[in-house]
């Protein structure tokens, strides 16, 4: 039975070795896709943007392998992001500045956006959208502060808000809340002339309203929690975009003291009383002769009743 066994175990081996040799001129190759496909998913509520255009849910976006992606989510005037996935994983907290970065893509991606109202009874714990509203107010200028852009229309997230500045380019917003939003500026014959993506933060530790441009020209305005009304200036540059300020409220000018002598010298009462003189000097003299011998005629009259009054009484 040993050497039936041994037998065997000499003939499996000698043909593993030819298997084995036949293996060395084999080459085992791999396929790896150049490219990928990213399914972006959405419910009402938002809008996603990828290079710079809208893509309605359900689009599927093709990147290279390793490729890079950027996607930009603006809610609706009253709802916020509530969960982003990816391939069923919760990546809301990678959310910044209404942005989703994906870097080093290597794999097929379904991509998913909840977007919920702001009065939501259980927001998501992660969510980076409070839904912090207050309203805002500015001017529109035309290159720069000097030159107002009157009765510009200004349209807020592809057409969530819309509002009309007055003559003097100011304009006012009721309600609006933080969060990315885009604007864009048509002026009064309804072209458009600026256009420009930025973004509302409400920050606890913030003191005054500030603006942070960061690498990819995004503008970043910290506004201080607990602010009713913000005040934002949107500058209109030459080659379309548009440079955002912080603004001040307008402050009534007072009038300052007059000075008596402009008073005297404007005075309409005294012009014409000085023409008068000038052009009938006979008629002037007669008039201030016959008001003189008025009042000297007054001042004996007055001088007389008073001896009068002092004979008596002695």
């Amino acid at each position: 039975m040993k050497k039936a066994c041994s037998a065997v175990l000499c003939v499996l081996l000698c043909f593993a070795l030819q298997i084995g040799v036949f293996a060395e001129g084999m080459e085992l190759k791999t396929v790896v896709p150049e490219q990928h496909e990213i399914t972006i998913t959405y419910n009402e509520g938002g809008y996603v943007l990828y290079e710079d255009e809208v893509v309605p849910s359900g689009t599927t976006i093709v990147v290279p392998r390793h490729g890079e992606v950027n996607l930009e989510i603006i809610c609706g005037a009253d709802c916020h992001i509530e969960t982003v996935t990816v391939n069923d994983e919760d990546v809301t907290n990678q959310m910044e500045h209404g942005e989703l970065p994906l870097q080093n893509v290597y794999t097929d991606l379904n991509i998913a956006f909840g977007f919920a109202p702001c009065d939501a009874d259980t927001p998501h714990p992660d969510a980076h959208d409070p839904c912090h509203r207050f309203a805002l107010q500015g001017g529109v200028y035309s290159g720069d502060k000097d030159t107002p852009l009157p009765a510009a229309k200004l349209c807020f997230d592809f057409g969530e808000l819309e509002t009309t500045a007055d003559g003097d380019g100011q304009y006012a917003i009721p309600v609006i809340k933080d969060g990315r939003h885009r604007v864009e500026i048509q002026n009064r014959d309804g072209e458009t002339v600026g256009r420009e993506t930025f973004v509302l933060e409400v920050r606890a530790d913030a003191t005054e309203i500030t603006v942070e441009t960061l690498e990819d020209g995004t503008q970043v305005v910290a506004v201080p929690a607990g602010t009713e009304l913000a005040y934002l200036d949107f500058i209109v540059n030459a080659d379309g975009s548009v440079t955002i300020v912080p603004g001040a409220p307008e402050v009534p000018q007072e009038n300052p003291p007059a000075d008596i002598g402009e008073i005297i010298k404007d005075n309409p009462v005294i012009i014409k009383t000085g023409a008068f003189l000038r052009e009938n000097p006979v008629e002037a003299a007669v008039l201030f002769g016959f008001a003189f011998f008025l009042l000297l005629f007054l001042f004996v009259r007055r001088h007389k009743k008073d001896e009068e009054d002092d004979g008596q009484t002695a």
